[in-house]
């Protein structure tokens, strides 16, 4: 049986700088930070993230919380452990998919803590913290895009 030589394609080769420092430094401490606010203030959290007093704090709810900050965890583990020491193009894809998907449903999650799509949508009662978690997730969708869109045949260098 013939082994392949083929190597994989190197991230680091293919993947720009501020995109690897982002999804390997500074998103999993955000992660960090979520995981903090959920477990230990989670009904800061909840303030923030809900609008218009949809809905109240509930201590009850606490294993939600609990539950986002695993999510958290691992979201913050794969960027900053996988993606740090796996140095596979093919690898950062995968994740950045996983990624994408995890965003969107947590996207809707976001739409549904203000009320729907019409309370979303009026952008002018968003305050600072609504446009910084707004901002910092087409940021974070823009590296995961650069990261599907890179092409690892010009980088077969290594």
């Amino acid at each position: 049986m013939k082994m392949s030589s083929t190597q994989p394609t190197k991230a680091t080769l293919t993947v720009p700088l501020i995109t690897r420092l982002y999804l390997t430094i500074l998103e999993p401490l955000m992660c960090l930070n979520g995981v903090y606010l959920t477990l230990f203030h989670p009904s800061e959290y909840h303030s923030k993230i809900t609008r218009f007093g949809l809905a109240s704090f509930s201590p009850e709810n606490q294993f939600l919380y609990t539950q986002l900050a695993a999510a958290w965890l691992v979201f913050g583990f794969n960027e900053a452990i996988v993606l740090w020491l796996v140095d596979d193009l093919r690898v950062w894809k995968l994740l950045c998919i996983g990624m994408l998907l995890s965003d969107a449903v947590y996207f809707v999650s976001s739409v549904e803590a203000v009320g729907g799509w019409e309370r979303f949508s009026a952008i002018g009662e968003w305050d600072a913290f609504d446009w910084s978690v707004f901002i910092m997730a087409v940021i974070a969708t823009l590296m995961r895009l650069v990261v599907l869109g890179v092409n690892g045949n010009k980088a077969k260098r290594a």
